[in-house]
């Protein structure tokens, strides 16, 4: 019973030796893709109503064997609308339509990995272009800008993340924090 028992502890630590010394998903020199969508946006304006929600590819490398830097295009656009009816005298509807494209280079540090799972943070530093649309329908005389203005700024924004491999080179993620939106799930590729 001892020999027997002895067998099953060995087999048991040796099954568990062979988990542990497969290959991570992250390391240096390794290259991942995320196609994400997102849910909710910090560029929405207040109240407004999404019309293409947060959408984004990025990719990493890998440059060391928790450090990975890389880069992240993602868009996303919304609208606003209000109205007014004085009886009588006018009523008008203004629509407001905003667009949001965000460039910006990305580096994260991987604090807990096997060879399934990846949980990372990192920080985002950008450039976002804004622009918006003004449309305007109504009887009598209102105030209505005939351009469409377009802005650009700083982005600056953090994120963490986990990504689950189903097979080899194929997974999942979901990413929280301020970037292009403050939760994006999607498809996770490992060259």
């Amino acid at each position: 019973m001892k020999k027997l028992i002895s067998f099953a502890v060995a087999l048991i630590l040796y099954v568990v030796g062979i988990k542990t010394t497969q290959a991570q998903i992250f390391d240096e020199g390794t290259k991942h893709f995320h196609v994400g969508i997102g849910f909710g946006s910090p560029y929405y304006y207040s109240g407004s109503k999404s019309t293409i929600p947060p959408i984004h590819i990025s990719g990493e490398y890998g440059i060391k064997e928790k450090i990975g830097i890389g880069g992240l295009i993602g868009y996303t656009s919304s609208s606003y609308e209000d109205s007014y009816v004085y009886p009588g005298l006018y009523s008008y509807k203004y629509t407001w339509k905003f667009s949001y494209l965000i460039i910006g280079a990305r580096g994260s540090y991987h604090f807990w990995q096997n060879d399934k799972a990846d949980a990372y943070a990192g920080l985002l530093l950008g450039y976002n272009v804004a622009s918006v649309k003004e449309e305007y329908e109504g009887t009598g005389t209102g105030y209505y800008y005939d351009e469409t203005p377009t802005v650009g700024g700083f982005a600056l924004g953090a994120y963490g993340g986990i990504r689950y491999q189903f097979k080899e080179n194929l997974g999942a993620f979901a990413e929280l924090g301020y970037n292009i939106s403050w939760l994006s799930v999607g498809l996770h590729v490992k060259l």
